[in-house]
């Protein structure tokens, strides 16, 4: 599945790029909360993030956007391990057709995973539904 962007995404991808030296893989821009999320090749998110973080920081400081950092995996365990780190068991279950993923979280963690109104939820569904092509995220 090939994802689309806008001319607003690609000029950030391609800045973001130019400041990182990372390759990003996918890019999701919430205007609502100032925020950018980038999904980046395995093994680059130290150099974007760059000695205490200050690389990132700067490029928060260029773009006026704060920023969040996912590393990709064609493994969809290891990627979903990526976006969520607090993750204790992930299960993938397919039902006719399309896959589903069941994240098993601590509790106490479990409303920093959803968000306020489940807006980190739906930005973790939308980034595996264009990465790996998975239709559902279930948080227990």
């Amino acid at each position: 599945m090939t994802i689309q962007f806008d001319t607003e995404t690609i000029r950030l991808i391609t800045l973001f790029e130019n400041l990182s030296g990372a390759t990003v893989k996918d890019c999701i821009i919430d205007n609502e909360n100032n925020l950018v999320y980038f999904v980046v090749g395995e093994n680059q998110a130290k150099f974007v993030i760059g000695k205490n973080g200050f690389k990132i920081k700067n490029i928060e400081r260029i773009l006026k956007k704060r920023i969040r950092i996912f590393e990709f995996s064609d493994d969809v365990q290891k990627f979903v391990k990526n976006l969520i780190p607090k993750a204790l068991e992930i299960k993938i279950v397919e039902n006719q057709n399309e896959k589903v993923i069941i994240v098993k979280v601590d509790k106490t963690e479990r409303p920093s995973i959803i968000g306020r109104n489940g807006r980190n939820l739906k930005i973790l569904r939308k980034l595996l539904e264009r990465n790996h092509k998975i239709k559902n995220l279930i948080i227990r």
